[in-house]
C-alpha cells in the first residue's frame, strides 16, 4: 500500500507541475496570451469609440450639407464660419 501512495503522490506532483506550466504558457508565453488579448480588447474598445464619434460627425455634416442647399442657410453659414460679407458692408468682430 505504501508503494501506491508514493506513486500517487509522484503522479500528483507531475500533474500539478504540468498544469502550472500549461497555465504559464497560456498567460505569459503564448503568442495569443491573456495579456495580449487584454491589450487587443482595450484597443478594440478605443476604436469602437472612435467609430461612434466619426459616425456622429458624419450625421452632423450630412445635416449641414442638406441645409446648405437652402440659400438663406448658405448665406448665414458663410457669414458665421467664413466671415464673408456683402459688397459695401463693414463687419466688426467682437471677441469675448
Amino acid at each position: 500500500m505504501n508503494f501506491s501512495v508514493n506513486k500517487f503522490l509522484k503522479d500528483r506532483r507531475l500533474w500539478m507541475i504540468s498544469i502550472i506550466i500549461f497555465i504559464l504558457l497560456i498567460t505569459v508565453f503564448d503568442k495569443n496570451n491573456l495579456i495580449e488579448v487584454w491589450k487587443l480588447n482595450q484597443q478594440l474598445n478605443e476604436l469602437e469609440s472612435q467609430r461612434d464619434y466619426y459616425q456622429q460627425k458624419i450625421t452632423q455634416d450630412s445635416t449641414i450639407l442638406e441645409n446648405l442647399k437652402d440659400d438663406a442657410f448658405l448665406e448665414r453659414y458663410a457669414r458665421e464660419h467664413y466671415l464673408m460679407k456683402r459688397q459695401g458692408e463693414t463687419i466688426y468682430i467682437i471677441k469675448e
